[in-house]
Formats: structure tokens, sequence, C-alpha cells
């Protein structure tokens, strides 16, 4: 900013643009940039102040807008850098959790890690690495267990292909009494059922399809269950009541509809004694229901639980307690559902719903 002071005697120094003007603040058109001028007049004294604008604006672009650019240049490039820096960390992890997260671990497929162990620092390889080694040791579990299932499968079919192929020639031999007939008709049926419960082992440890493309008749199946399961109904002294409201029909194959229609039928018979069994069959679900012993809210929670039995199961009937965790098992596999109703000592109530 430059000041000039024009007095009665002096007035050289003074700019000639600046004499003319009139007391106030404005442009000067006759200077460069045109400066802002402030007049100020007191006892025929005259104050004229000139702002340099031009000047000021190189001042604040130096002094200011310079210095603020190169600051925020250099903040921005440092950022960028610590970006791509973690990116090159974090990335090869994204890349594992995406693999782990994507990958189907029922599939056949083996477990393709898409990090090389030497691209990343050393946190990241010993998981690489890790991992790479799980993938290979869970290759390996998966093909023993494919070679026992297959072994086991040869095994357990062969002497059942002999039980059946004996009992085919007993059932034709003429001096068999009518009770010895049907001693050996029953054990036919148990054979038969045996064999569709091995086949039906088999292809859950195989992992195969449990769905059938033609649908199978519930109301069948369980009409079967129940003639295979009669003398043992005898036995305990139960009834079985069925209640059909319809002909219903699902897409589950024959083997795995029966292996959980008998499970829940065995139960509620081996856990009934003198009382009722009722089957009630309509459109989307089947409900086998007893007035047995019942179970504990315990037992009821943990009844799905493989190897579980509470302790008035265990000492009414034998058993592994794996027949209703075979039940669930499927009926996750069908996208099914099954859940039980029970209180001690006034029975229990499954329902199975096939949609």
């Amino acid at each position: 900013m430059t000041a000039y002071l024009q007095g009665a005697t002096q007035s050289a120094t003074v700019p000639v643009e600046l004499q003319t003007l009139s007391p106030g603040f404005g442009r000067v058109a006759g200077l460069p940039d045109q400066p802002l001028v402030l007049v100020s007049e007191q006892n025929d004294v005259r104050l004229y102040l000139v702002f340099a604008q031009a000047e000021v604006s190189e001042l604040v672009f130096y002094f200011g807008l310079a210095p603020l650019a190169a600051v925020l240049l250099t903040v921005y490039m440092l950022l960028f850098l610590s970006y791509r820096l973690s990116q090159q960390a974090i990335s090869p992890m994204l890349n594992l959790a995406r693999a782990l997260e994507q990958f189907d671990f029922r599939s056949t497929d083996r477990l393709t890690i898409p990090v090389q162990p030497d691209d990343v620092d050393n946190e990241t390889r010993l998981m690489v690495e890790a991992l790479r080694e799980f993938s290979q040791r869970l290759d390996q579990f998966i093909e023993r267990e494919r070679t026992f299932t297959r072994n086991a499968g040869h095994e357990l079919r062969t002497p059942i292909a002999v039980i059946k192929g004996s009992l085919e020639l007993l059932s034709q031999s003429e001096s068999l009494s009518e009770r010895d007939n049907s001693a050996v008709a029953r054990l036919r049926r148990v054979v038969g059922e045996m064999e569709t419960v091995l086949e039906a082992l088999l292809m859950l440890a195989r992992e195969e399809n449990v769905r059938s493309d033609t649908p199978v008749s519930v109301n069948q199946v369980i009409a079967e269950e129940i003639e295979l399961l009669s003398e043992l109904a005898e036995q305990q002294g139960n009834k079985v009541i069925v209640k059909e409201d319809t002909e219903a029909t699902c897409y589950a194959r024959a083997s795995v509809l029966t292996i959980i229609m008998g499970n829940l039928l065995r139960n509620a018979i081996n856990f009934t004694n003198n009382g009722t069994v009722t089957v009630h069959i309509t459109t989307d679900r089947v409900t086998v229901s007893d007035t047995g012993i019942g179970m504990s809210l315990e037992d009821a929670e943990n009844a799905f639980t493989a190897f579980y039995r509470g302790s008035a199961a265990a000492s009414t009937a034998p058993g592994q307690g794996l027949g209703l965790a075979l039940v669930r098992r499927l009926t996750q596999q069908l996208e099914w559902r099954v859940a039980i109703d029970s209180e001690l000592n006034k029975g229990a109530t499954f329902t199975v719903w096939m949609r």
C-alpha cells in the first residue's frame, strides 16, 4: 500500500491521476492494474491510500496458495503410496478369503489357493503354506473316505445278497409250516429294508443326490413300514392308526423316504407301551404322534444330535441315538423341515414338512 499526502503547499509527489479524485473510495482507471484508492480530506489536507492489488495477489499466491497446494499434493501422494502399499499387503488376504468363501466343500473339486508364497510377506506366506498343507490333507482324507465307503459297500452287499438268495430258496420249500413261511417272509422284508438302508447310507457318504425326478407315494412307503413294524407294535402292545387326508407324494428317493419314516415310526413304537401311535398324512406334511414316555425339554432340544440319548430313552429301549440324527440330515439335504413337540410322560409328536 502506498500513501500520498497533499497539503496546501505540496502536490508534486501526488500522481496526476490521483489529484483529480474526489474524497471517497474507488478505482483509478489511469493507473496500471486499476488500483483501489481511498481519498480522505481534512483541514485542506488530502490523504491518498493506494492499494497495490496485483502485488498483494502475487504475495497471496507465492506465500499462501502455492505452499498450500504443495502440502496438499504431498499429502495426497503419501496417501496414494500408503494405499498402494496396503493394497499389496491386503490383496492376498482378500483373495484367500474370497477363495475360501466361494469354495464348495461338498464338491469333489480341489481347493485352489490363488496366492503364491513368493509374492507375499512372511505372515501371509505362513498362512498360504498352511492352507496348501490343509488342502492336501483334505484331499487325502476325502480319498480315504471314498475308498472306505467303496470297500464297505462291497463287503456289506455280499452277505446281504447271500442272505436274500438263501431266504428265496427257503421260501420255495414245501416242508415249511405256515408259521415258518410267515417268519421267512418277515426276514425277506427285513433284509430288503437293510439293503435299502445300506444304499441310502452309501448314497449319503458319497454325497449323491437324495431327490427323485419322479413323484414317490408317501402313503405307500408309510404303509410298507407299518407292515414291517407290525410285529414290534404287537410286542409293545401298541395300536398304529393311520389318518390319510390325501394321497401325498414327494420328490425324495424311495430309499431316503423309507429311512425318514421308518425311524420316526420305530422310535414312536419303541418308546410306547400299550398305547397308540398315530400317523397323519396331509398334502405337505406327515405327523407321527405317540402316547409314550415323551421327552423333557433338554432331551427334545438334543434329540437330533448324533449319539445323544436321554435318561428315559436309554432305560426304555436299546439303540445308539443315530436314527433321529439321520432323519435331520436327510431332511436338510431335501430342504425339508422336521420338528418335535414333546412333554415328559405324555408322548411326543414329530412333524416332517415335505415342501
